[in-house]
């Protein structure tokens, strides 16, 4: 049996040309490129054009904000891509480092990778201002430059982020040829920002999600590089790049483009359907909610996984205000919290409404029931995603 499923799939032509070009951490080639991130490309290179002029003696910092899932990462990383050939036809050094700070969470991480990836051990038992310190000066002593990308930069201590900051500004009375890109969501950028660490970055960068026109083109591209012809006809990718325009979140897009490739080989037809394009976008679990769920206090969250629990357990796809609350209070007890009124309650419903985490409609009154009622839908994620995303994030009350 498992030699016919290995049989039958692998001699199967897939509907893929090259399905790494829907991978989250794709980054075009030379030969490909970016589209509809036009100006923010050449501010950054106006931003880093003095490396080249000053032949690399040149340090500054730059923050780049913007929602979820609109390309800031990929943006940035062909960035350092391309500016690092044309640096180099410059015959100037120039190491460009890229950092995700949700795997390295700590100054000390990151300056001991940069020593290894200058192929310069600081040795054991230095502080981290003098592993700073060494790498400053050998920097210096090369005459080389670095530019490190720290996305997520959230996710260090706003004390490690200043440090790292500061150094890139100036060491003694020399450049220190040490530049820093850093991304962020703007409400998370929020959580760490201080007069010091605002001080310290000399340009921002906002990028907007994009319009109608430009999902679909940025789509289009995409599926010309991932698919076969012929396999996501533009009818269909219409509906995907209306999607992408509801959400403002293009990672979004691009993640339904790859589940219906993959359901598409999986049913071995060669072509995707709006029907399978429906199907993946309930699959789908949209990065840009973490916009809105890290912004909500814990009884907002509490209140939603209460939506989430009731919606799984009736198998309705709406639930009622008493019904949710008799979950809400559940969960508080289950993970020690006190449980607060139901008027709170009511007022968590509709601030969650307010950032369209739940849809809310009123019913209007009948012969039973004599207020109006409240009816509460989930926007785009199944009940069963939300509990298991609750569940690995709130613990019990120590």
């Amino acid at each position: 049996m498992d030699d016919e499923i290995f049989s039958k799939y692998l001699k199967t032509e897939s509907v893929f040309k090259d399905q790494q070009s829907l991978n989250q951490a794709w980054v075009p080639t030379s030969k490909q490129k970016i589209i509809c991130r036009q100006n923010e490309l050449k501010k950054l290179l106006l931003i880093h054009r003095p490396i080249i002029q000053t032949q690399g003696e040149f340090s500054t910092n730059t923050l780049v904000l913007g929602k979820g899932g609109i390309g800031k990462t990929v943006t940035i990383r062909y960035f350092g891509k391309r500016f690092r050939e044309a640096v180099l036809k410059e015959d100037i050094k120039l190491t460009i480092e890229y950092y995700d700070c949700l795997q390295h969470r700590t100054k000390s991480s990151i300056l001991r990778n940069i020593s290894e990836r200058l192929h310069y051990s600081a040795g054991h038992g230095y502080s981290d201002n003098e592993i700073m310190e060494q790498i400053l000066k050998e920097l210096i002593k090369r005459k080389e430059s670095l530019l490190i990308i720290l996305d997520e930069v959230h996710k260090l201590p706003p004390d490690d982020i200043l440090s790292l900051l500061n150094a890139s500004i100036g060491f003694g009375e020399q450049n220190t040829r040490f530049c820093i890109i850093c991304i962020s969501r703007e409400s998370d950028w929020f959580k760490v920002d201080n007069e010091k660490i605002s001080s310290r970055i000399q340009e921002v960068i906002k990028m907007q999600p994009y319009n109608k026109e430009e999902s679909f083109e940025i789509l289009q591209y995409r599926r010309n590089l991932a698919f076969r012809d012929g396999v996501l006809e533009d009818d269909v990718l219409e509906l995907i790049a209306d999607i992408v325009y509801e959400q403002k979140n293009m990672r979004t897009g691009i993640d339904i483009m790859r589940s219906c490739g993959l359901h598409a080989d999986e049913q071995m037809t060669s072509t995707i359907t709006p029907e399978m394009v429906l199907q993946s976008r309930e699959s789908v679990s949209p990065s840009f909610r973490a916009d809105i769920l890290d912004n909500l206090s814990l009884h907002e969250h509490l209140t939603l996984w209460a939506i989430a629990a009731a919606l799984k357990h009736t198998g309705n796809p709406f639930t009622k205000v008493d019904e949710s609350f008799e979950f809400y209070k559940m969960k508080c007890e289950e993970l020690g919290y006190k449980p607060h009124v139901q008027m709170s309650f009511r007022k968590y419903i509709r601030n969650l409404s307010s950032v369209k985490a739940i849809y809310k409609e009123y019913l209007n009154p009948t012969s039973e029931k004599k207020g109006r009622q409240i009816q509460i839908k989930l926007t785009d994620i199944t009940p069963e995603k939300l509990c298991d995303y609750f569940e690995k994030r709130i613990p019990p009350k120590a």
